[in-house]
């Protein structure tokens, strides 16, 4: 009966043992010593967007209500802005039909001006494949170069308070030179590029 009780004692320190080894193991793994601790990973990611980029038309919802005409809706579904399509180009009017903007399309140039006669108009010109420029008259206001190899675009102003602009971007003479005409507001900048990109300019 001695030896039964001394065996079941040395088996309950056995176990025992075993127990008190698996805990402290286990504690080990889980505790966290301050200098082995892995620092956290920083979630912060930067919302500088370059102004070559290409934001598409950003806080309106359009729609084709005939056949030669597209009207921009704000959130809450009121007319802002139609486009007016002609043979020729198009032109963006107030929700009342007013011109803001005609736009004459050629081969090589476009044509932006505020009246109906198309007077003192801005022209973008294409002078090579990788290469247009912005003039008013005989005022010239930006050049725009892409490197292909590198695929970078850059705008120059010929104003110069205003900073030079590159960027990584698939090249767009439209998007950067209309918006170098600080004349036109935002989003009709961007409408008018839009509209553009649209028509494969």
């Amino acid at each position: 009966m001695i030896a039964i009780t001394n065996h079941f004692k040395r088996l309950s320190i056995i176990v025992l043992a075993t127990l008190a080894i698996s805990c402290n193991t286990d504690t080990k793994k889980t505790n966290t010593d301050p200098e082995t601790k892995v620092p956290p990973v920083s979630s912060t990611t930067s919302t500088t967007q370059s102004p070559l980029t290409d934001t598409g038309v950003v806080g309106y919802t359009s729609k084709q209500t005939k056949a030669d005409k597209k009207k921009y809706y704000d959130k809450n579904n009121s007319v802002v802005y139609e486009i007016k399509y002609k043979p020729d180009g198009f032109k963006l009017r107030t929700a009342s039909s007013k011109l803001l903007w005609k736009i004459k399309l050629y081969d090589n140039k476009i044509k932006l001006s505020d009246n109906e006669e198309n007077e003192n108009p801005y022209e973008i010109k294409v002078v090579n494949a990788n290469e247009a420029k912005l003039v008013r008259g005989d005022i010239k206001i930006a050049r725009t170069t892409y490197n292909l190899n590198a695929q970078i675009q850059t705008v120059k102003h010929e104003d110069n308070s205003k900073a030079s602009v590159s960027a990584k971007v698939p090249y767009s003479y439209s998007n950067a030179l209309v918006k170098a005409i600080s004349e036109i507001p935002a989003d009709q900048q961007q409408i008018i590029i839009s509209e553009l990109k649209a028509k494969g300019y």
